[in-house]
């Protein structure tokens, strides 16, 4: 998952013929207690993410709705963990190119607004960003099912249905995406001529993050440098999977005067490159709802203003904390942002704010922080020298998206 991304799952699925019994077998073959249906569900939008009600027994569950996640994914502390079977172990690479092996289990039945699911499959994972109310996922699995599915965040809105020209009518910009071990890729061009695949993410709260060696080559093609596009270098390390944190490395900052996305332009878009996967996040729903038709394999982008250019106008990322030992260390910080000019540099861990002890990056991130509000870190660097760090932690106009 990447940094900002709480359960930005990028779920990768190794198949093989020759693979072992005990290994798992990717399925979407799962069954729906009716047909011919189309649901409306009111879901959740929150920190940039989208949270979907999800029923298994009488209890109600928050799940993510993660297009980058190949199927469903519950967690080794989601509370419903004992009504699952197990069906065998499965490899699962995530979001920085981290692989593991992992149990791989059948849910119980469960509900998405008025209809149930039988038989979905999901893979057994640790939290990758713990502190977070988040009960499981849900994964690519129900378009590669045949489910056509429209996230519209202005109204609130998950809409699914099994009826293959059920959105046909609707107008937007048609993208084609291509299925990668069950996940969407679609094609962008950040900059000059340079195109490059990329997820299709709602997992990852990021607009657009780009894979730093395909960033070298793009800018290595072009006819003339992105001059104030590049608006920083650093070393450091921000995206986070479920087997671990990306490697530290080089990190640059952009700010691209746009980026095209099939028939559509994004404008002013800040953003950074990862070692982990290129990709569209799920911010990009603050701009347009999103149509997947699993029948031409299109994703339909339906700007809420209806215009064919939109203005991201985004804030660049100026920090980033990861687990280090279980505590909060800082990642990654912008030498151009706030945080830098307070103080704060790339390898502090966090072991105070406003005198009270930081136990574990759990409880970190767990805070409650105040919008607008100046709090005293006692950080210690690398070297084992502590010093103190006056920060406010989430500004008043980003009271809703702060990382």
């Amino acid at each position: 998952m990447n940094r900002q991304t709480i359960a930005a799952v990028l779920l990768l699925t190794a198949l093989c013929a020759g693979c072992r019994a005990q290994l798992a077998r990717y399925r979407a073959d799962f069954q729906t207690s009716v047909t011919d249906f189309a649901d409306t569900i009111d879901i959740e939008w929150q920190k940039q993410l989208v949270f979907v009600p999800v029923v298994i027994g009488d209890q109600t569950y928050r799940f993510l709705l993660d297009t980058g996640a190949g199927q469903a994914v519950v967690f080794e502390n989601s509370p419903f963990l004992s009504m699952c079977n197990d069906v065998g172990r499965i490899i699962s690479h995530d979001a920085v190119g981290q692989s593991d092996t992992v149990r791989m289990v059948t849910l119980p039945p469960l509900t998405l607004g008025h209809t149930t699911l039988t038989g979905c499959q999901a893979t057994v994972q640790r939290q990758s960003v713990s502190g977070r109310k988040i009960d499981g996922i849900i994964g690519f699995d129900i378009v590669v099912r045949g489910f056509c599915m429209k996230i519209d965040i202005k109204n609130r809105q998950l809409i699914i249905s099994d009826r293959k020209d059920y959105f046909d009518r609707e107008t937007g910009f048609d993208v084609r995406y291509r299925l990668n071990f069950h996940v969407p890729y679609i094609t962008v061009n950040p900059f000059g001529n340079f195109t490059e695949e990329v997820l299709f993410d709602t997992g990852s709260r990021n607009f657009y993050s780009i894979n730093k060696q395909r960033f070298d080559e793009g800018e290595v093609s072009l006819d003339k440098p992105l001059g104030q596009q590049v608006e920083g270098r650093s070393i450091g390390r921000h995206a986070i999977g479920h087997q671990g944190v990306e490697q530290r490395g080089e990190v640059v900052f952009l700010s691209l005067d746009r980026l095209k996305v099939g028939g559509l332009t994004f404008t002013d878009v800040h953003t950074i490159t990862t070692q982990g996967g290129s990709h569209i996040g799920a911010a990009l729903l603050e701009q347009c709802a999103v149509i997947f038709n699993p029948r031409r394999k299109r994703i339909r982008l339906q700007p809420y203003d209806n215009a064919n250019e939109v203005a991201i106008s985004n804030r660049q990322m100026e920090i980033a904390f990861v687990s280090e030992r279980g505590l909060p260390v800082v990642g990654l910080v912008w030498e151009r942002g706030e945080p830098y000019r307070q103080g704060f540099r790339e390898g502090d861990t966090i072991i105070m704010i406003d005198g009270k002890p930081v136990n574990d990056i759990s409880q970190f991130n767990r805070w409650a922080f105040e919008p607008g509000r100046s709090y005293r870190f006692t950080v210690r660097d690398p070297r084992g020298f502590q010093r103190e760090v006056d920060w406010v932690r989430i500004p008043l106009a980003a009271s809703n998206d702060h990382p």
